[in-house]
């Protein structure tokens, strides 16, 4: 069934890229304007947009999912994450700030798992850690987005009640976003499979949009980074580089992630000031500091400071870890075998913490060599892949193999709160007497993630080598 384009916001997106073997060498695309991006909500678009081939099935709600499915995925998907980051870690080129969206990947990873056979679906399996959840993964990871994306809703109501008895003005919704969102760019001439649409419509509420990437690869690509753009108020251009797609392209699946909410208890801005941040080399930079005494989720594990920003409903906070030694060495025992390292600590301390402002935006960046690396071989093999659940028999005879698979993110941090993939308000506590005081001053290399408290899934994970460095606008 064919039905009109509709526009979805989201901030931070990963995209795999299918390709088709072929020893065809690329023609000239056609330069042409992208299709017309309109408002996002649930109608449609100002002006064409490419037609959407989707089955007439309705997403599963998330309470017709179990909590063991969801438990499953969080879990699969948090060892993954420190699989990924150690991988990506390991192939940074240059010291600097690094910033990756692991719940992106795996999301996306999965949409692309549910084309997948034989020993290609194996080893996606394995390098994903589905394990025991493979039969329920489809299952799971919808329900986790439900569950993320209504931290939101939960977040403005506690906001509100907040404003109201302090009989401040009422919080702006605005401020108030954790969207997951998805969708699948596909090759107009190519019959995708019905299992793989159902697939796609009732864990992923999405179908594939047709666009002819066998002649106009790179409209289609400009027309993909126009949507992400316009629907991250600009905070993620150019995602896709020119050369990313070619005539040999027959699919893109995207996800999406933006997370904007308070600090549960806000920073007071007459507390900023700048002071001197010691970079891994031993060079310094000044930065500007934010400043706050308060009870903070907090411990020592003899390796790191580790302290839990709360943002606001304290369903979602923003875990900093501060080592003390070199960050390289303690990154390197942030495992898949120790996933509870960043979990929120159970145990609170009156915290004297002194962060720096954020604002950094990382380049688009491969994780093709990771994923290998990882294991998932097959996939990105144009010979031996085995996507054959996406499309049992291609027109052309081509073979549907991962080309490549790109993500960029982006991260700030300010008095007011944060936006990436978690916003945090600072939560105001009172207590009585005069309790000792535990400083944590952010003035070197730290780790940082952002991470969903009742579920423990982390959907960023990065490190901060440098707060002046702004990244890849």
């Amino acid at each position: 069934m064919r039905h009109s384009f509709a526009m979805v916001p989201l901030a931070s997106a990963l995209f795999v890229v299918l390709a088709a073997c072929s020893s065809a060498s690329p023609s000239p695309g056609t330069q042409e304007q992208p299709p017309p991006v309109g408002p996002a909500g649930d109608g449609g678009v100002d002006g064409a947009g490419p037609t959407l081939d989707q089955v007439d099935v309705a997403r599963d709600p998330a309470s017709s999912i179990s909590a063991d499915a969801v438990t499953g995925a969080a879990t699969a998907n948090n060892a993954f994450a420190f699989d990924l980051y150690s991988q990506v870690r390991a192939g940074q080129t240059t010291p600097g700030n690094l910033l990756t969206s692991p719940l992106s990947a795996s999301l996306a990873l999965t949409m692309s798992y549910a084309g997948a056979q034989g020993q290609t679906a194996t080893e996606m399996a394995t390098a994903l850690h589905y394990g025991s959840t493979t039969s329920t993964i489809f299952d799971g990871q919808n329900g986790l987005s439900q569950a993320l994306a209504s931290r939101a809703a939960s977040a403005l109501r506690a906001g509100q009640q907040q404003a109201s008895e302090m009989n401040q003005p009422a919080p702006s919704p605005d401020d108030y976003l954790l969207q997951i969102v998805n969708s699948v760019w596909g090759e107009q001439t190519y019959p995708w499979a019905q299992p793989f649409l159902t697939t796609l419509a009732r864990s992923y509420g999405t179908g594939v949009y047709l666009e002819d990437f066998i002649h106009q690869w790179d409209p289609a690509r400009l027309a993909i980074n126009a949507w992400v753009s316009t629907q991250t108020a600009d905070k993620i251009n150019d995602l896709l580089p020119p050369g990313s797609l070619d005539d040999t392209t027959r699919m893109v699946l995207v996800n999406a992630i933006h997370l904007k909410l308070p600090w549960n208890t806000p920073f007071q801005t007459t507390a900023t000031a700048p002071a001197s941040f010691t970079r891994a080399d031993g060079s310094t930079v000044s930065a500007s500091f934010m400043n706050q005494t308060a009870f903070f989720p907090y411990t020592d594990d003899g390796n790191a400071q580790i302290v839990a920003l709360p943002l606001v409903g304290q369903q979602l906070a923003v875990v900093f870890a501060l080592p003390h030694g070199d960050l390289a060495t303690y990154e390197a025992g942030l495992t898949s075998a120790s996933p509870n390292a960043l979990a929120q600590p159970t145990a609170s301390a009156n915290v004297q913490l002194s962060l720096p402002k954020v604002s950094f935006t990382s380049p688009t960046f491969s994780l093709a060599k990771p994923l290998q690396a990882l294991g998932m071989v097959q996939a990105f093999d144009p010979t031996a892949a085995n996507f054959k659940g996406m499309c049992p028999v291609t027109p052309d005879g081509d073979n549907l193999y991962v080309g490549d698979v790109l993500q960029k993110a982006m991260v700030a941090m300010q008095e007011t709160g944060v936006e990436a993939a978690a916003a945090t308000a600072v939560i105001m506590s009172g207590a009585s007497g005069a309790p000792a005081v535990t400083p944590m001053v952010l003035d070197r290399p730290f780790v940082m993630a952002i991470v969903d408290v009742p579920t423990e899934a982390i959907l960023f994970l990065g490190h901060i080598e440098d707060p002046t460095d702004a990244g890849s606008p």
